[in-house]
């Protein structure tokens, strides 16, 4: 009873004064990035940061569905505890009981519709306004995917995906950096990694239609070594499992893969999606001060547009002939 209790008044407090935090706030001190990080030591000129260029939301936001689940299922806990945990008996039992069985089907009949997925899900907009949104993406910016809450819970129980957890802890639930794809001439791809795929180029910044998302901005973008960032995107691939090719004990905190590649041959074969984004960034010659992390510590995707970084000098690649 108490445990129900905290948790419908945290989702109450969620949805009434915290709308614009996504995540749980109570997490929030994990996304923190150390102040004293590399770029603290090196000169202004060197130090590079992100910047929020744009946003869009694809998914639609379900408040009033939010608002029924919440009222019914708080009604049928209190009938509950009238009926049955309350030491004083009442002497109202049917009207309670009515109460309570019908507070109790409409929360699992709104649960049920809304985890089958019954509800609209995505934001209607046309070609020409989806056009104008993405023609203001380029090549380097940094996505970062945000998801409506009944999506998220969708997911997690009507589909099993474990990984959309991200969603409801944090700011940012995947991240994902536009690249050049090396294979498709002009074709924005987005580079990540995710479970039982690994490092991919499978979506374009098309498939950013249907999602919530952010798009971060390197400033100095021209620092970047751009052939590097063609053979970073080559080399994780080539390494990349399936299931294996994702970074489970990273997800869960326990050990991060090489994140500061020099070589090619330096390329592990296990990353999440933010530590692909970050080693790519390494390898390219910006070293985010999120990047220095050890055994024992997530990264998230927050952590790697929120940071600042530095540019750095790495050796040049073998020459190709």
């Amino acid at each position: 009873m108490l445990l129900v209790t905290i948790i419908l008044g945290y989702e109450v407090i969620h949805l009434i004064w915290l709308r614009d935090m996504d995540g749980w706030a109570v997490l929030s001190w994990i996304e923190e990035v150390n102040e004293n990080g590399p770029s603290s030591k090196a000169e202004p000129a060197e130090v590079g940061t992100f910047s929020q260029v744009k946003s869009f939301d694809g998914e639609r936001s379900l408040f009033l569905i939010d608002i029924l689940t919440l009222s019914s299922l708080a009604i049928a806990v209190l009938s509950a505890w009238v009926l049955w945990a309350r030491k004083k008996v009442t002497a109202q039992r049917r009207p309670w009981s009515r109460t309570f069985w019908m507070s109790l089907g409409t929360f699992i009949v709104v649960m049920a519709f809304t985890l089958w997925g019954s509800f609209p899900k995505h934001t209607k907009i046309s070609d020409e306004e989806w056009s104008e949104i993405i023609n203001d993406i380029r090549v380097g910016d940094v996505i970062a995917y945000r998801k409506e809450k009944w999506s998220a819970r969708r997911e997690l129980f009507a589909e099993g995906k474990a990984t959309v957890l991200g969603y409801r802890l944090f700011k940012y639930g995947h991240l994902a950096i536009v690249v050049d794809d090396p294979n498709v001439p002009g074709r924005k791809a987005l580079f990540t990694s995710q479970g039982q795929i690994g490092a991919n180029l499978d979506e374009d910044i098309e498939s950013l239609r249907t999602h919530n998302w952010d798009a971060w901005r390197l400033d100095k973008w021209d620092r970047v070594d751009k052939a590097r960032i063609r053979e970073g995107v080559i080399r994780c691939q080539e390494k990349s499992g399936h299931f294996f090719g994702y970074d489970y004990s990273g997800m869960f905190s326990l050990w991060n893969e090489n994140l500061t590649p020099k070589e090619i041959n330096d390329f592990g074969d296990e990353y999440i999606c933010s530590t692909a984004v970050v080693t790519l960034l390494y390898f390219s010659g910006f070293e985010s001060d999120a990047t220095p992390r050890q055994g024992l510590d997530l990264i998230t995707p927050y952590q790697i547009v929120k940071a600042r970084g530095h540019f750095i000098r790495l050796p040049d690649l073998p020459k190709v002939n």
